[in-house]
């Protein structure tokens, strides 16, 4: 059996030597409890973005965005009513 020491498990200020199979069976048993806190504190709202998209990202979104526009005005769900007002039809 293969065994693992994790230095991060200390006891008693000794290391502790555990092997696979209980590691997993300590995240089996406490896996239920840590998903119903996650649930019970998660936030409804959408969450916020905290990091900025790098260029290529950006750049890959906007090509999409444009050929989904292009693609709704040739299939006609785009209605231009005046120069600031549309009408865009949705599925």
């Amino acid at each position: 059996m293969l065994y693992l020491i994790l230095e991060t498990l200390k006891v008693g200020g000794r290391m502790r030597r555990m092997d696979f199979s209980d590691l997993n069976k300590q995240i089996f048993e406490k896996k239920s409890e840590v998903d119903r806190t996650i649930l019970r504190t998660k936030s409804p709202d959408r969450l916020v973005r905290t990091r900025a998209r790098d260029e290529n990202e950006a750049r890959v979104l906007d090509e999409l965005c444009i050929k989904r526009w292009k693609k709704a005005e040739e299939e006609g769900k785009i209605k231009y009513l005046s120069k600031r007002v549309w009408y865009y039809e949705l599925d």
